[in-house]
């Protein structure tokens, strides 16, 4: 009996194990965790453990012959020290397929078509130059809004790379109702925004030291049954240069308001040095200038601080300070957007500062 069961659970593994290698499937992910310190400058402090865009993943493809390849992907969020997470912010939202879950096929020549949920090339166009991404300290606290989004009913296209030059673009239909990760401006803060459709077009150089891109992206927010059209049109540049030893980004970013008439606009300055082949310091700067509707004092600031310590090719211990100087009227909040389960809450005009510890280990 005994000899039976043991027939039967080799040849159970063999038939996984076989089908595993045909449909060249991987598991991928990665756990960043981080402790935080929250101070809202005279409001209620906090402090806990932050998951910040932890996931978990599945993707494979299969050859279709004639450089032809079927491929697919299934990304879920994982918040890392509060389960399911209460449903506040981006970075609590655990649902199966989540993050980028897509089908579709790519081309060795022309690239690949995907439909699904995912990242805009908008968004994808500058995460890399954010040094402090998926943390309390991510510039989306004053970046990207309304704009920086994945989006559902998405039909993407992203080329081949052509000596450093790449393109992509996305359609993205109805959202139904309001859209994870969508915020705006409007009052000089992160609240929350519709997105009904849109599109998403970014041009990339990628050679050597230096990196450049140019993005543009066009949201409809309506019309709803108590809400006129809200329209949203953005644009944005950036450069870097990165070497062994050092490496710096600038990125200036303009969101038009259609409906309220007027503009955001944001700059963002960040640079790393490598002190050790593991160990780096780390320092960002961004200024917002809020003008919908002749709004005055309603810009910020915000200034980060890090250091990071590489324990080996796939886990790395880092430590952060981060500021968000308000202006008189505005109540930006520090992580709100930034794929993370920590934020801050500060009031109007207040400004909130945040220390964090952290490790990401990626698999």
């Amino acid at each position: 009996m005994n000899m039976n069961k043991s027939l039967i659970a080799l040849a159970v593994a063999g038939v996984f194990a076989t089908s595993a290698a045909m449909a060249d499937v991987s598991i991928y992910g990665q756990a960043n965790v981080s402790y935080d310190f929250v101070d809202n400058d005279g409001h209620r402090d906090s402090s806990g453990v932050g998951s910040n865009a932890s996931r978990l993943g599945f993707k494979g493809s299969e050859a279709l012959g004639g450089g032809l390849s079927a491929i697919w992907q299934v990304e879920s969020q994982i918040a890392i020290g509060n389960g399911a997470g209460p449903y506040d912010n981006p970075g609590s939202q655990t649902g199966l397929g989540f993050r980028d879950t897509f089908a579709g096929l790519k081309g060795e020549q022309w690239g690949s078509v995907r439909l699904g949920r995912m990242d805009t090339p908008y968004k994808l166009a500058t995460r890399r130059m954010d040094m402090f991404h998926n943390t309390i300290a991510d510039n989306r606290s004053l970046m990207g809004i309304a704009h920086d989004i994945r989006t559902n009913n998405t039909v993407n296209y992203t080329s081949a790379n052509y000596t450093g030059f790449s393109f992509a673009g996305s359609y993205f239909g109805d959202q139904q109702g309001t859209a994870p990760q969508s915020t705006s401006s409007t009052f000089g803060s992160n609240t929350i925004n519709n997105t009904n459709e849109g599109y998403s077009l970014a041009g990339m150089f990628d050679s050597g030291p230096f990196f450049a891109t140019a993005a543009y992206q066009s949201n409809s927010n309506g019309p709803a049954p108590a809400n006129p059209s809200r329209n949203s049109d953005a644009w944005k540049a950036a450069l870097g240069y990165s070497v062994d030893q050092f490496a710096i980004n600038g990125i200036y970013e303009k969101i038009s308001d259609k409906y309220l008439s007027g503009d955001t606009t944001s700059w963002h300055l960040s640079g790393r040095f490598n002190m050790t082949p593991a160990d780096a310091i780390k320092a960002s700067y961004t200024d917002l200038d809020n003008h919908i509707s002749g709004a005055s004092n309603t810009g910020a600031k915000q200034y980060t601080i890090g250091y990071d310590h590489k324990m080996s090719i796939r886990t790395t211990m880092y430590a952060l300070w981060t500021k968000l100087d308000n202006d008189q009227n505005a109540a930006y909040q520090l992580g709100w957007n930034s794929s993370g389960t920590s934020y801050s809450q500060a009031a109007i005009g207040n400004s909130p500062t945040a220390f964090s510890v952290g490790m990401k280990h990626s698999f």
